[in-house]
């Protein structure tokens, strides 16, 4: 009887656990990615290690800007050309958020700089520093801007401890995103 009890409990864990797995993907093809990326972090701390949930998971992160985890994600995948692809797809957005706040914080040249291009935010800002495709609005504090077709994109640093790289996208003089790193 108690080999039955832990059969049926072991089966029902698992039932439980596809669907919650199930319940992400459907999150996630719903852009409901705050949940796709807590609950999926949740999921890669117990164990999880599914190659392709992980890559729904990191890119569910990317798109809310919880660029960190994206980190200990892309350790991880390495077994399939998707893995792959997604490490070094979370790797660049790692890299681009880090360079991003060198420059507005010490000044770092990204002239010199080459590194994949994506359709993530900071790519696109990453890719217009480094071609120099940008104005200076202010030095002290400073403040960038971007034209990027029919969006304009302002950096600026918050006066916070420690500080972040303010990201404001406008299209018709309306804000349409708000982004910030730190």
């Amino acid at each position: 009887m108690k080999r039955v009890l832990v059969a049926i409990l072991s089966f029902s864990f698992l039932t439980l656990e596809a669907k919650s797995i199930e319940d992400l993907v459907k999150a996630f093809q719903n852009r409901d990615f705050k949940i796709v990326c807590q609950d999926g972090m949740k999921k890669f701390n117990d164990g999880n290690r599914d190659e392709d949930f992980l890559g729904m998971v990191g890119v569910a992160c990317a798109e809310i800007d919880y660029i960190n985890p994206l980190a200990t994600l892309q350790k991880s995948l390495r077994s399939t050309k998707a893995g792959r692809n997604n490490a070094s797809y979370f790797a660049t957005l790692i890299l681009q958020k880090k360079l991003l706040y060198q420059f507005m914080i010490d000044g770092l040249d990204l002239g010199y700089l080459r590194v994949p291009d994506t359709g993530h935010i900071l790519s696109i800002i990453f890719k217009n520093l480094v071609l120099k495709k940008y104005k200076v609005t202010s030095s002290d504090p400073k403040r960038i801007e971007i034209i990027d077709g029919e969006k304009r994109i302002e950096l600026s640093i918050a006066d916070t401890s420690p500080k972040k790289v303010i990201v404001d996208v406008f299209k018709d003089g309306k804000k349409i995103e708000h982004h910030w790193y730190r």
